[in-house]
């Protein structure tokens, strides 16, 4: 199930055999969105390998479960329309998109305990996208859409939390890694005027295979206790507005 999102976007930028057919509406856009971000359970795990002075076994293994809040998402893409129909109904855009999500710590436990967790996790895309809208009137002004992209993400991590009963924060699973990210959308276009589009989406995306360090850092350390990683999802819903050149 994993691999299945990354392959169905693949298939999802592969192109479609049809017949060409020329648009009022192909050529290019710029968009811009906002939305909530909703990202999924995390659940590092890897095996101890303490540096010395860091607390821990060698070869025992470490597990961090951290849940987030939902929270802020946003981004912009560059695209294009391409003036093709296929089976006389899908009509492709291309799109290089930017977006982000900043999410808020909620909870954790660290090896299976109840700990007080904190800090943040923000997720930056690099997606190539391959909507298609569908279209089966020329005078359609609520177009549904469908698609997916692939690309790389950015996870920057700062999860904070005590073990051991501590007040304060003894360890952290930080640090920034990239991964590959698939994505399936859906969505509603309103054509507002011949150049303005308002619209809404669903996506969900999958991240794979990100590699954290989980440190000491009581009382000023900074040491590895275990390098951890996992596969980072979740959803976001938005709204947005695209300016049709």
């Amino acid at each position: 199930m994993k691999n299945a999102v990354l392959v169905a976007s693949a298939l999802a930028l592969l192109p479609t055999a049809g017949n060409a057919f020329a648009q009022d509406t192909d050529g290019f856009y710029v968009s811009g969105f906002l939305g909530g971000g909703f990202p999924g359970d995390a659940n590092y795990s890897g095996i101890q390998q303490p540096e010395l002075g860091a607390p821990g076994i060698v070869g025992a293994p470490a597990s961090v479960a951290v849940e987030f809040d939902s929270d802020l998402t946003f981004g912009g893409a560059v695209g294009y329309a391409l003036p093709f129909e296929f089976f006389g109904l899908f009509h492709s855009r291309l799109e290089l998109e930017y977006s982000r999500i900043d999410a808020d710590v909620s909870s954790g436990s660290f090896n299976g305990g109840d700990q007080a967790f904190s800090g943040d996790t923000s997720i930056d895309f690099f997606l190539v996208n391959n909507y298609s809208d569908i279209i089966w009137n020329d005078n359609q002004t609520v177009i549904p859409y469908v698609g997916g992209g692939l690309g790389i993400a950015t996870v920057d991590s700062n999860v904070l939390y005590a073990g051991g009963g501590a007040t304060a924060p003894t360890f952290a699973v930080t640090g920034e890694d990239s991964g590959l990210v698939g994505t399936f959308a859906a969505g509603l276009t309103w054509r507002v005027s011949e150049q303005w589009d308002l619209y809404t989406e669903g996506r969900y995306y999958q991240v794979r295979d990100i590699e954290l360090d989980r440190r000491f850092i009581a009382e000023g350390t900074d040491l590895l206790n275990a390098k951890v990683s996992d596969d980072l999802d979740g959803a976001t819903f938005t709204s947005g507005i695209r300016f049709r050149f």
